[in-house]
């Protein structure tokens, strides 16, 4: 686990990516947007936000997802604002 400043760094690992797709794939945003469309499509705690512009959000399931605890994010919605 990296660490910058308070918060960790997500890291891009396969392991990871398998816990995200338990959350991203079903969350309002990411099905609305058609998300898995546009790169990253997926962990964009850890890649950035998605390339699919202008999006309204619709909803987070960040906060719910065990990334966000293990690596103490704040806030949610990054797929679309980091």
């Amino acid at each position: 686990m990296m660490k910058s400043g308070k918060v960790d760094v997500v890291e891009d690992t396969e392991e990871n990516r398998e816990i995200c797709r338990k959350y991203c794939k079903i969350c309002p945003n990411y099905k609305r947007h058609s998300l898995e469309k546009y790169q990253p499509e997926e962990l964009f705690c850890a890649c950035g936000m998605s390339s699919a512009q202008p999006k309204k959000e619709l909803g987070c399931y960040c906060v719910g997802c065990e990334l966000f605890a293990k690596y103490k994010q704040h806030l949610g919605y990054f797929c679309s604002q980091h």
